[in-house]
């Protein structure tokens, strides 16, 4: 802990002006002076980004369902992670994390005043720890995981992080690979809740009628790329270009993961081919969803969903969203980030390990076979019913040690 701090300061005091520019629109000064009125008996809950509170957003408004007379306070470390917090209740209250060293985060403990700390995933912050740990604040780990990519790292630096991690008062893993990664890495208290991603609520539609409302046809055989990345947008249109001579009525639905790539997108395309969604023509093979929160509906009226970030190295998405719609769902082999997830949508024959060589075949595959598609579906559908406890054994653990 000691060469810690010491580095941790000297890179905030070296790096002060590039931290500045960077957290310049997301509010720098309250990173530092921690502006804000004193709480009290308040539950601190730290998120990285808009991923992570998504994750955990039917457990936080469960939480405060479960216990009103308590302060609940959110920090992220991304603007889009602080808007995110934002939509999920009016009773929770939001805030930059702050940063990592010793006088700053003791400033925020003392406004804070938390009774209990939740961190999500792997946000893991050794002072604050430490500063918890010696007041006797409890650290809960929830929706915990130590990826694949990351897991070599820690082991490296295993005698660092032992004592970190020994010092977390419990440990909600995904995943029972992730219950083993916490244990080998020192933590004491670990427990298998389930990834709370199969907790997920999203909104029930019919597919005729939503077909109808964005001007589909009954019989458009429509594939979706949802979170796209770049390299693979290029992917889908050179075979959707090639597959439109085999498959009638074919629309093929591209949202990107960054929106701020949509004219890189239509540079891809003619003017003929595609249409953006803002602006929809029937008669265009391509539309380019332009805006936010659109894509549980666009995988709600798909007949296939293909999940991005997966066929180039950015290490996959969620494909849990395009399964609670009983899609047939391709992925491709980078899918690191989501590795436990896939796993069991593969043990239960609920997903299509592809890669960019045999994309097309495995389209062609399952738009010839209708039962194929419909099995495929029905058995993620299946996946996530069996694993939709996770919010359930959150609070369970989460409250042994609240009581």
């Amino acid at each position: 802990m000691f060469f810690y701090r010491v580095f941790i300061n000297l890179v905030f005091v070296i790096f002060y002006p590039i931290l500045f520019i960077m957290f310049r629109n997301n509010s720098f000064k309250q990173r530092i002076k921690i502006k804000s009125h004193v709480l009290d008996n308040t539950i601190w809950i730290h998120a990285s980004s808009v991923g992570e509170v998504n994750a955990v957003k039917p457990l936080i408004i469960k939480m405060i369902e479960s216990y009103p007379k308590t302060t609940f306070l959110m920090t992220c470390m991304t603007k889009t992670g602080l808007e995110a917090a934002k939509k999920i209740s009016s009773k929770l209250i939001i805030h930059p994390f702050p940063f990592d060293t010793v006088k700053i985060m003791k400033r925020a403990f003392n406004t804070f005043n938390p009774k209990a700390i939740l961190i999500v995933e792997t946000e893991i912050w050794p002072n604050m720890i430490d500063i918890a740990y010696k007041k006797r604040i409890p650290v809960i780990m929830v929706n915990a995981r130590i990826s694949d990519k990351s897991f070599p790292k820690y082991k490296l630096s295993k005698l660092f992080w032992k004592g970190i991690f020994a010092k977390i008062s419990q440990v909600n893993a995904q995943s029972e690979i992730d219950l083993e990664r916490f244990l080998y890495m020192g933590s004491k208290h670990v427990l298998n809740a389930n990834n709370l991603k199969f907790s997920i609520n999203l909104p029930k539609y019919d597919q005729a009628d939503l077909r109808k409302a964005w001007k589909f046809l009954f019989n458009d055989f429509i594939i979706v790329f949802g979170s796209s990345r770049p390299g693979e947008e290029k992917l889908i249109i050179d075979i959707s270009r090639k597959l439109k001579y085999s498959i009638p009525r074919l629309k093929v639905i591209i949202v990107p993961r960054h929106l701020q790539r949509i004219s890189e997108i239509e540079g891809l395309l003619s003017r003929e081919e595609y249409c953006l969604f803002s602006e929809y023509y029937p008669d265009r093979m391509f539309t380019i969803v332009d805006e936010m929160g659109i894509l549980p509906q666009v995988y709600a009226l798909s007949n296939i969903a293909i999940i991005g970030g997966s066929f180039f190295n950015f290490g996959g998405h969620n494909p849990i969203e395009a399964a609670v719609y009983e899609k047939a769902v391709i992925i491709g082999p980078y899918h690191y980030s989501c590795q436990d997830l896939v796993k069991k949508f593969k043990a239960n024959e609920g997903i299509v390990i592809s890669n960019t060589e045999n994309l097309q075949h495995d389209i062609v595959k399952l738009h010839n076979d209708i039962e194929e598609r419909i099995k495929y579906g029905k058995n993620a559908f299946e996946v996530i019913e069996e694993n939709k406890n996770s919010l359930e054994n959150h609070l369970e653990n989460i409250g042994s040690i609240l009581q």
